[in-house]
């Protein structure tokens, strides 16, 4: 009898243990997704403000270049600014130079023509 009573005890013990590090290993492992969800989060919004810079400055340099015409630029440009104000709705140069080649467009007579930035690779 006393040894049942020993034989139940470790039982209890056994499970309490493996119970706790199970526990254990569920809070670390949580933990872990925790930090690098946070990262990839981190990791995005840097991403997306490098992606908001690139797109603004390739727009910039597509409206101020010599070598573009117009018909080449203005699509280009309008598709970068978009992309830019997409990402950053509040970015009032891109705002600003979006409606700028609109009122072109406008101007002409004529609606903006699309360009598919797919296209750039």
């Amino acid at each position: 009898m006393f040894q049942n009573h020993i034989m139940i005890s470790a039982l209890v013990a056994f499970a309490v243990i493996t119970d706790s590090v199970t526990s254990q290993n569920r809070i670390e492992a949580a933990e872990s997704e925790l930090v690098a969800a946070k990262q990839g989060y981190l990791d995005a919004i840097k991403n997306k403000s490098d992606l908001e810079a690139a797109a603004f400055k390739y727009a910039e340099v597509v409206m101020t270049s010599p070598v573009l015409a117009p018909m080449e630029k203005y699509p280009l440009a309008l598709a970068l600014y978009r992309q830019t104000l997409a990402i950053n709705p509040d970015h009032k140069q891109a705002k600003d130079q979006s409606q700028l080649i609109i009122d072109i467009y406008a101007g002409l007579g004529k609606e903006p023509t699309d360009f598919d930035l797919s296209k750039i690779k």
